[in-house]
């Protein structure tokens, strides 16, 4: 077992003294920009209390409000109102289908729903809608792009000096966050104020977050990682948040550029599509790039390395873990931490011990660590089963792979990330998904789905070439039996490869 100590992160805060403590602080301070248009501390604090007000007669200690955006100013306004109020944020994709909203409303029970023109609707729950261009025109190449409807009327009352703050406590629930369901029905995840400030504390002392930082607010605000690294941890420490309604890698190179930006947290796919957009942009400004969420290839860490002038800081973590359990030591300036082509995710953050058992499963504690799954029992010992499998090399943590994906071929054991791995190596894969599929004889087949990078056409000789590559570089029983040619490796809405997909779609062939 391995762990870090820092005993002050246990001085445990609610999220609306938080937010009045930073007004306090920094009122002047720019707390959020988007598309240029700057709000400050102190008026971010007048329009959460204006929308507490408007609220409180819908919301009630305990209740559950679904709030369901992009990234726009709306979304952390709405939130800190709720959280005034004593509610609990369900944050949900916009793109949510109609079926995956009616079972996140009969399992959370949830009263309310807060949701942006583009986002899907749902006739079982009183709504309350917000338009994305209330406070900054959206650029039309933008509308366009994203398809982006902004036809709904703007319900949220930003304005009044006067709101509705109700008692609560750090062991509150704040966030219900459900998983993706990938292996099966998803799971609530009940968040407390608490295990939000452990978080939130550990990025800003952390990785040094101060006033004078710029967050790029790349990962989507309704998932984990945006919810904490970019919002609740930027308002803990007095930073500005420059967000862009959604991800796109010229844009948000144009960010940092323009806005001199100094550090941001997002998906390894984020940062495939930025270094093939990247061209020229200065991006100077940049103290800190840093990742989670899926693996890192090794060699997109050295290509960005050698393009951009540092290595992208690895993290690790969970939902269940309200975001870290494992950062790389910051600053730092040694070589890429990489074991048999896996980066390493780091060291355990403060308070957080890691342990590896049966079957090489990790087990996670921390004051950041949830107690349980909504509706259901909490962990024994206070100990999470991850269902990641991993190693410990010194102090440094290693996330070899997911435990439910590991392939099971004529008797041996193939984790796919290692497979990946030597894959990204060959000079045409742009992204691969390894997969392992029903096969009579073997039990399973290593199946690569490969998309190539611009300029390189698909052919049976260079399937034959990528599987040369691999015998040259892995056991026989881990190179891939067959390589199939895509167009579109499919992804989360936060970026995650999804392997699934695959056996998915064979399976209803």
């Amino acid at each position: 077992m391995i762990g870090t100590e820092n005993k002050e992160v246990y001085n445990f805060r609610t999220q609306p003294d938080i937010l009045e403590e930073s007004k306090n602080k920094y009122g002047d301070n720019v707390a959020l920009s988007f598309f240029k248009r700057e709000i400050t501390y102190g008026q971010l604090f007048n329009m959460v209390n204006g929308v507490s007000r408007q609220l409180s007669e819908k919301i009630n200690k305990g209740d559950v409000v679904i709030l369901s955006t992009q990234n726009i100013p709306q979304f952390i306004i709405a939130e800190y109102a709720i959280w005034n109020l004593g509610g609990i944020v369900l944050p949900v994709n916009p793109l949510y289908s109609k079926r995956e909203l009616d079972f996140l409303i009969k399992d959370s029970n949830a009263k309310l729903m807060i949701a942006s023109c583009e986002s899907t609707k749902h006739d079982r729950i009183e709504l309350m809608t917000t338009n994305p261009n209330t406070f900054f025109e959206i650029p039309y190449e933008y509308k366009e792009k994203w398809k982006l409807n902004d036809d709904c009327e703007e319900m949220l009352e930003f304005n009044g000096k006067n709101g509705i703050k109700r008692n609560l406590s750090p062991s509150d629930i704040a966030l219900l966050v459900y998983t993706s369901g990938t292996t099966g029905i998803p799971k609530g995840v009940p968040i407390t104020h608490s295990n939000i400030y452990a978080s939130s504390f550990i990025y800003k002392d952390w990785f040094a977050f101060s006033s004078k930082d710029k967050v790029l607010g790349i990962a989507p605000f309704f998932h984990i990682t945006g919810q904490i690294f970019h919002i609740t941890t930027s308002i803990l420490s007095g930073s500005s948040i420059s967000t862009l309604f959604r991800f796109d890698p010229n844009l948000a190179l144009q960010y940092v550029e323009d806005e001199k930006t100094t550090l941001t947290m997002s998906v390894a796919t984020a940062y495939r599509g930025m270094l093939n957009a990247l061209d020229k942009q200065d991006l100077s400004s940049m103290r800190m790039w840093s990742s989670g969420g899926m693996p890192m290839p090794e060699v997109l860490e050295e290509e960005w390395k050698k393009k951009v002038g540092s290595y992208i800081y690895m993290a690790w973590g969970l939902t269940e873990t309200t975001s870290p359990a494992t950062l790389w030591p910051y600053p730092y300036d040694g070589k890429l931490p990489v074991d048999n082509g896996i980066v390493s995710s780091g060291i355990p953050v403060y308070e957080t011990q890691i342990e590896i058992r049966e079957d090489d499963e990790i087990f996670v504690r921390g004051p950041q660590v949830v107690k349980g799954y909504w509706k259901q029992g909490e962990f024994k010992d206070g100990w999470l089963p991850t269902g990641d499998v991993g190693k410990i090399i010194g102090n440094w943590v290693f996330i070899i792979d997911r435990k439910k994906d590991i392939i099971d071929t004529s008797g041996f054991k193939v984790m796919p990330r290692e497979v990946e791995e030597i894959i990204y190596k060959h000079k045409a894969v742009d992204e691969v998904a390894v997969v392992g599929m029903p096969d009579s004889y073997r039990g399973e087949a290593v199946i690569a789905y490969v998309k190539l990078k611009d300029g390189y056409t698909q052919s049976e000789a260079l399937a034959k070439d990528i599987i040369n590559f691999c015998r040259i570089n892995l056991a026989p029983y881990k190179v891939p039996r067959e390589i199939r040619f895509v167009s579109n490796i499919p992804k989360t809405p936060s970026g995650k490869i999804m392997r699934r997909t695959f056996k998915e779609e064979e399976n209803t062939k």
